[in-house]
Formats: C-alpha cells, structure tokens, sequence
C-alpha cells in the first residue's frame, strides 16, 4: 500500500474521526433518548435528566428555533468562512457572536459540538461552541470490547488480564522510564550533561531511557552529519556502563532525517543512522512519531510536536481566563478530540489511525518544546519533560507508569522533575 495513499484513503479518514467522536457522543446521558414506559409516560420526570437531540445538517431545513449539531469545522469558499460539516450535508456559519462551550481550543478541522439556529439566508447562527464530551478510557473499553480496544494485541481475554494485572501488582512498581526531548547530539554541553545523566543511573538495574529528537540543533534532511554524534553517544554510554544493560528508545523530531519530515506519523529514523549505534547498543529500539509501549495493562504513548504552539497558531476559538495556562488547554483540546493532530497538519491519510487516542490512553509523554508540565485529565497522564537543549539546567522527567497498586485494583503513577545544575 502506497505510504501516501489515495483520494479514498483522505476521505476515510476525516469520516472515521467523525464517526468515533459521534458514537462517544451518542453514549452520554445528556444526548440519550428518554425512555418511555408502555403507557407512553417519560420513565423520569426529574427536570435535572435535560436531553438533547442531535440534528443532521441535511435535516436543518425548514427547521427553527436553536439546535444541537455535531460536525467537522471547514474552510468555505470565501476567505475567511467557515462551514460545518457531518456525514449528510455542509452548512456556512456565522461564528461572530459564538461563545464557547467547553475550555480548550477550537482550529480548523476540529470536531466540534455547536448550538445555534438557521437564519433565512441559509447560514447557521452559531451560539456556542465546543470541544466533543470527553469518554473515560474504561468507558470506551467497556463500549468497544477488551480485544478491540487492545492494540498490542497482547491480551486476549480476561483470564489473561487478570493474570498480566497480578504480575503488575508484584513489579510494576519497579519500573521507571528517564524521559529525554530536543536532545541536540552536536551540543557539547548536552553531551556532557547526558554523560553525568548515564554515570547516575548505571547502578540502577535496566534503566529505560526514551530519547526523543530533534538531535540536531539544525535541521537535516539526509541525517549523514547525524551518524558521527551517534557514535558519539555510543561511546558515552560504553564508557558509563549502560550500553549493555539499559534500553533506549529514540523517537524522531520534527527535523530530524527522514522521508517528509513535515508529515506525521514519522517513520523511524533511517536504518543507515542507526547501523553502527546498533551494534554497539544491543537495547536500542528506533520508533515512530508518534509511537506507543505497552507497560503490563497500561498504554502510554510518546509523541514529539509542539502541540500547544501548533493549536495556538491555528485557534479560532480558545478559552479565555486566568484559570487554564495554554498547554492545558492544548492538553484538554487532544483529548477531547481523540487525536493528536485535530488541526490542519500534513497527515498520511492511509495511516492516520496511529494519531487517534481512542480509547484514552494511560499516559501521554509529550516532548514540547515549553517549560515542563505534569497534567492529569480524565485519568490520562499528560507528561512534558522539557527541552535538553533550551536551558543550561538539562530538564528531564522519570516517569513511574505505576508506584502502587490499590486494594480495588487501580493504580499510582508519579513524575519527578529532574535538573542537572552546573
């Protein structure tokens, strides 16, 4: 299958977001159907049960009064227009007086959930506006099925299950992952500072370092001046004791070598980079951006973009108070929308499912190029460790996926912040 794809595969992928987000929507109470009993009575009267109906597009016709809509924001044919779009028809908008519904960010390409009302000319008067209700990962993995939700393909039943969450319960609290970003091989003092990182943590049984780009301070497109500094970091970690023992992983920048470095996913580093590294590093794994690591029942998933920079540029609509900073909302936006990109970003239409997050995952570690943050939404952990190479103090994060398991089963995860001073 070509890795471009065609006109079927574009089409496929705007209407798979749009159904995922629709079923989620279906499932909540306040979008629910009341039920009816025999006698044709509401089986709740409590005024507190308030439903919506969802109105399609193409149903909007001749139809007054306000109304509940889900559909993707569009570009229209004027500059500057914007139309909404579901399944059955496009409507234009009148955005000018919208308030938004929900905290986070709204761009193009978003799905959204709008109130508002047709005018004669044809244009819906949009009123408020918002990100789709957020689903809890249990919830969708109970909607869905254990296998469906299950990616990895790693656990096929519940008796399985319930045997990986028991060897969770006796070593998952041992495990800890070093989490690295913007690690710059041709920085000298990045490299001094990696040096001290790797000699700290050689006595720590198998430590997991996950290293995520860009590891050049300029962009390079061919990645040839990137295979030297790799032997460089060999010879670090050979001469502190971790190149046999310790595991890597290294997740591709946004500038770093490759095939189409502006289009997500990112395939791995090229192999001609990574040869030598290797043979010399026997636990080194080379990833995609964004790719995900199976931790016994939890799911993380590790992505290298600045996402709240990008949602910015793009905003139409965004929450706007003292109470939320810019990268919870972005934070809140993703979620919300069930996809790392849901904006207007060069994507392989054939392989947008690797950006999805449906159902939630356990963990998100986002390495952004702003301060570091630990924010938890929905029970997802949401973890920046930070740019390596924009501060003298080398932030970085250990993340603990679990440090204990309670008695009804849920686990603890914690995020240390971590510094090397001068």
């Amino acid at each position: 299958k070509s890795l471009f794809g065609d006109v079927t595969d574009k089409v496929d992928m705007f209407a798979q977001r749009f159904e995922l987000v629709r079923q989620r929507i279906l499932k909540q109470d306040v979008f629910r159907p009341k039920l009816v009993t025999a006698d044709g009575r509401q089986a709740s009267s409590d005024p507190r049960h308030v439903t919506h109906t969802l109105t399609t597009i193409e149903s909007l016709l001749g139809r007054s009064g306000a109304r509940f809509l889900l559909g993707m924001l569009v570009q229209g044919e004027q500059e500057g227009q914007y139309c909404l779009e579901d399944h059955t028809a496009q409507v234009p908008l009148k955005m000018s007086d919208a308030q938004l519904l929900t905290e986070g960010i709204i761009t193009k390409y978003c799905i959204v959930l709008v109130e508002g009302e047709m005018t004669e000319d044809g244009v819906l008067q949009v009123h408020r506006m918002g990100n789709p209700i957020i689903e809890r990962r249990t919830e969708s993995i109970q909607g869905i099925g254990l296998q469906s939700a299950d990616l990895f393909r790693s656990i096929s039943g519940l008796n399985e299950l319930e045997a990986v969450r028991n060897q969770e319960a006796l070593h998952g609290p041992e495990g800890m992952m070093v989490v690295l970003s913007n690690v710059h091989l041709d920085n000298t003092h990045v490299m001094e500072k990696l040096r001290t990182m790797f000699l700290g943590f050689a006595g720590s049984g198998n430590p997991f370092f996950v290293l995520m780009g860009n590891f050049l301070s300029f962009p390079c497109p061919n990645g040839r001046e990137l295979i030297g500094y790799m032997d460089e970091l060999a010879t670090i970690l050979e001469e502190t004791g971790v190149a046999q023992n310790g595991r890597f992983l290294f997740v591709p920048g946004p500038r770093d070598a490759g095939l189409s470095s502006d289009v997500l996913p990112r395939p791995p580093l090229p192999k001609y980079i990574c040869r030598n590294f290797r043979k010399r590093v026997p636990g080194a794994t080379f990833g995609t951006n964004p790719c995900r690591l199976r931790y016994f029942t939890k799911e993380l998933v590790l992505y290298r973009n600045n996402v709240t920079s990008e949602l910015q540029l793009e905003s139409l609509l965004h929450t706007n108070n003292d109470t939320s900073t810019p990268s919870q909302n972005a934070i809140k936006t993703i979620l919300d929308q069930g996809h790392l990109c849901p904006y207007q970003r060069a994507v392989y239409w054939a392989y947008d499912h690797a950006l999805r997050l449906y159902p939630l995952p356990d963990a998100i570690l986002l390495g952004e190029t702003t301060q570091q943050y630990y924010e938890t939404y929905v029970g997802c952990d949401v973890v920046n460790p930070g740019s390596c190479a924009s501060s003298p103090d080398f932030p970085f994060v250990v993340y603990r996926p679990v440090v204990s398991v309670e008695e009804d089963g849920s686990t603890r995860s914690d995020v240390e912040f971590s510094q090397i001073l001068d």
